[in-house]
């Protein structure tokens, strides 16, 4: 008996056309995966911004009052004294027999980074604190503390280099530049955390659902690889046990995009609310609730525009302006 066999296979053309089809499926898979990991991390960094803002109310049930967007000489800053109610308990009693005094209002001696012993507890990081999108733990330096003072119109930083500080990329609401007392212009436009304040929630006469109390902040000038690819220098983040209230007057401003742009001091830098979600910083509100502004600026401060104002009226907690959501939302 005689048997016929015939081998199958592929041509070159066939070989080629499957690859063809198998890099074009890459293709449309690898965004569609980014996209999937980005919602993933904002959904988390919504979550996270959640549970600070609830935190703070956990506070406020405590002692009657927030905790202050800074404390005088020790420069302690509010994530701070919301440790225990973030889950992180035993970090704030070690704190608190390393001698950490979390009383509030001046005059209070002793910078927490005096002490070794705090130092090494400083070192701890809270996931809590940290945004999954950015890679602030990693960077190798950092923001010992930047605060909007009272009666100052300005806002003030001091840093670390290569410190191993843990890290944080939320910080609390100053509102236009602090508290100053007696300004007709940027008195109102106070938020609810400035230098050794205690706000009560009667004092946000705004309504918490209008107030923004702790926003997204990743540094200075950084966004690892811009949004054309290129290489933007920076690598300052902020540390969580440090004073770190920031002020809007400077707006929400895009990042840089090109190097030039980042060594001309444009895009993101220390002194304002920044986020690596594409388009958007996230706030936690008053009210528990999270929203996301956009970018309403280039990589340069606009002052005065309508869409600063708006901006100002969501800081501010007792300006009782008029938002107008569609400028900035």
């Amino acid at each position: 008996m005689v048997r016929l066999t015939r081998r199958s296979g592929f041509t070159l053309i066939e070989l080629l056309v499957v690859i063809a089809i198998i890099a074009i499926l890459i293709g449309l898979l690898v965004p569609a995966v980014q996209k999937v990991r980005e919602a993933a991390a904002r959904s988390q960094c919504q979550n996270n911004l959640k549970q600070i803002t609830l935190a703070s109310h956990n506070y406020h049930e405590t002692y009657k009052k927030l905790p202050p967007g800074m404390v005088t000489g020790s420069y302690l800053g509010t994530l701070a004294f919301l440790l225990p109610y973030v889950e992180q308990t035993p970090l704030y009693n070690q704190l608190v027999a390393a001698g950490v005094n979390f009383k509030v209002g001046p005059p209070i001696s002793g910078a927490w980074w005096g002490s070794g012993t705090v130092q090494a507890l400083a070192r701890n990081q809270p996931p809590i604190f940290l945004c999954p999108s950015d890679n602030a733990d990693t960077r190798t330096g950092e923001w010992a503390y930047v605060y909007a003072g009272t009666n100052t119109y300005t806002l003030t930083g001091g840093y670390f280099t290569s410190a191993p500080f843990g890290r944080t990329n939320y910080a609390s609401n100053a509102g236009g530049i602090g508290s100053v007392p007696g300004d007709t212009f940027w008195g109102p436009l106070c938020g609810p955390f400035y230098q050794d304040s205690q706000t009560t929630m009667v004092a946000v006469r705004d309504g918490t659902s209008n107030t923004i109390f702790f926003g997204e902040y990743v540094g200075d000038n950084t966004y690892g690889t811009g949004i054309n690819g290129t290489a933007v220098p920076g690598g300052i983040s902020a540390t969580w046990m440090g004073a770190h209230n920031v002020a809007t007057a400077w707006n929400l401003i895009a990042p840089a995009q090109t190097v030039a742009d980042a060594n001309a001091g444009k895009g993101f830098q220390w002194f304002t609310f920044s986020g690596k979600h594409t388009g958007l910083v996230q706030f936690g509100y008053g009210d528990g609730s999270v929203r996301g502004l956009r970018f309403f600026d280039g990589p340069t401060t606009n002052f005065y525009t309508p869409s600063w104002y708006a901006y100002q009226y969501y800081a501010g907690m007792r300006d009782g302006g008029v938002i107008a959501p569609d400028l900035i939302d």
